[in-house]
């Protein structure tokens, strides 16, 4: 039987298996050729899918823990949400040099002209002052009130997210309605929890 400190530990070691595995599998697929046939668009699409995964699954630990209590899912929110925002990051570097190949002129004109690639860049730079500060100590200098409300942002980057997701797809869009659903359902709770709270 597990101490309760062995089932956190064999939590936090399954979201490190979550983040890291499929970079694993991702690179073991590029290096056999079985990526298809444009293997730079699969990697830059199955990155930009995982770190929205993950993202969602940052955002749900706060409902796990309100419906469970159990500390374990908060101890490890901060792992997840930084491997999200790693994934996210490896999303925005694949596509500048698998698929803009470092032209930065091409860069600038997508980030300009293209609204995906807007609504994009927009939720990463979002999650940067969150990765930022997602350590106890920032936490502490900045007073938990005021690190409450810039952690809110996720929702908003989380949204951006979606929307990218939604404006790439062509043809099925099964995975991006989930996510929004998804999504809908995390903040619905997030405002019926917090309204009973106030209560």
């Amino acid at each position: 039987m597990l101490t309760p400190a062995g089932r956190i530990l064999v939590f936090r070691l399954l979201v490190l298996a979550a983040g890291s595995l499929p970079a694993l599998w991702l690179a073991w697929q590029w290096w056999w050729g079985d990526l298809g046939v444009v293997p730079e668009e699969t990697v830059v699409h199955a990155t930009g899918r995982m770190g929205l995964i993950l993202l969602l699954a940052t955002i749900a630990f706060s409902p796990a823990f309100r419906l469970t209590g159990w500390v374990g899912i908060m101890i490890a929110r901060r792992q997840i949400g930084l491997w999200a925002f790693a994934w996210l990051v490896a999303h925005m570097l694949a596509w500048m040099g698998l698929e803009q190949y470092w032209d930065w002129r091409w860069i600038r004109h997508d980030m300009v002209d293209l609204p995906y690639v807007r609504y994009g860049v927009a939720a990463l730079l979002l999650l940067v002052p969150l990765a930022l500060t997602s350590f106890r100590r920032a936490q502490q200098a900045m007073g938990y009130r005021a690190w409450h409300w810039l952690h809110r942002l996720v929702y908003v980057a989380a949204a951006l997210g979606v929307v990218h997701f939604w404006m790439l797809t062509r043809a099925d869009y099964r995975l991006p309605t989930l996510a929004a659903a998804i999504l809908a359902g995390l903040l619905l709770f997030r405002l019926v929890d917090a309204a009973i709270h106030r209560r």
